[in-house]
């Protein structure tokens, strides 16, 4: 998980002020452990909430879609992602 974060002193790592930034390098890069991690760790409407408000702008279309069907998210069809036609509305 550490790999993720590469440009930060793991000391200095605060999951609470750095989740943001933890949510979008474990959506966009993570491991299947890592991403395991992170819906253990965080409540999943706080992933929701990011899913929705930043996940168009810092996910893949690919991505975006996978978080949006965990979170049970609907995303704006103009973002690239959303949930894929067979998931269902």
């Amino acid at each position: 998980m550490l790999v993720l974060l590469w440009d930060m002193d793991p000391q200095g790592i605060d999951l609470h002020r750095d989740r943001e930034l933890l949510f979008e390098r474990v959506m966009a890069r993570g491991t299947w452990d890592a991403m395991c991690w992170l819906r253990k760790r965080f409540a999943r409407e706080d992933l929701a909430a990011f899913v929705k408000t930043r996940g168009a702008r810092v996910l893949s279309p690919r991505d975006l879609a996978y978080w949006a069907l965990v979170c049970d998210v609907e995303v704006p069809s103009e973002s690239g992602g959303g949930r894929p036609r067979w998931a269902g509305p």
